[in-house]
């Protein structure tokens, strides 16, 4: 153990050398969650009118025409324009339009309320009324009275106990929702919609 020549204590690796190797490792990832998005036309000149602009302006201070960042494409002030809110993304606060940025359906967290359920408690009034008559025509009133009563009370809440919906209950609805989202076609991070008054 203590004989190890001084070729393989060369080769061993160091702890500079193994977090060298992290820091590459980590890049390389970053790289592949980011897709390479190419741009469309020279992007060092205007689309409408050809005069030279910045890289990365999506406006040109000659002509005075607005045009999507990504596909150079002229955006009219009926156009729905798209900026991301990224800060950390390359195409932060440049206008996209909505067809390079087309919207993707997404789920929204479902709407929950309560809603009140009637029961068949007048079916067993009705059954109530005629066991009261049944009743009467061969024994006293109050005890006619108080079998009527006794079923209606009595059998309501049996059945209510076995999950028949007697005296009523409320119950919870949930309906599902989706909307239609622009989400930003280089970090895939939500976008806003521009409204400018030109």
């Amino acid at each position: 153990m203590g004989n190890r020549s001084v070729e393989e204590q060369e080769n061993e690796p160091t702890p500079n050398d193994e977090a060298a190797t992290a820091v590459e490792e980590t890049e390389q990832a970053t790289e592949k969650e980011i897709p390479s998005l190419e741009r469309l036309g020279d992007v060092r000149k205007c689309p409408v009118c050809g005069s030279p602009v910045d890289a990365d302006a999506y406006h040109c201070p000659s002509c005075r025409n607005y045009f999507c960042f990504h596909c150079r494409a002229r955006l009219v002030p009926k156009d729905v324009e798209l900026q991301c809110v990224n800060r950390h993304c390359d195409y932060y606060g440049k206008l996209v339009c909505d067809v390079c940025d087309v919207a993707q359906e997404q789920e929204e967290p479902p709407t929950v309320y309560e809603e009140p359920e009637d029961g068949y408690w007048p079916g067993l009034l009705v059954l109530s009324l005629i066991c009261f008559g049944i009743v009467w025509s061969s024994a006293t009133f109050w005890i006619a009275i108080l079998a009527a009563i006794g079923l209606f009370i009595g059998g309501g809440l049996l059945l209510q106990w076995f999950g028949v919906n007697v005296f009523g209950r409320r119950r919870i609805v949930e309906h599902q929702r989706k909307s239609m989202r622009h989400r930003c076609i280089r970090c895939g991070q939500l976008v806003k919609e521009v409204h400018e008054a030109r």
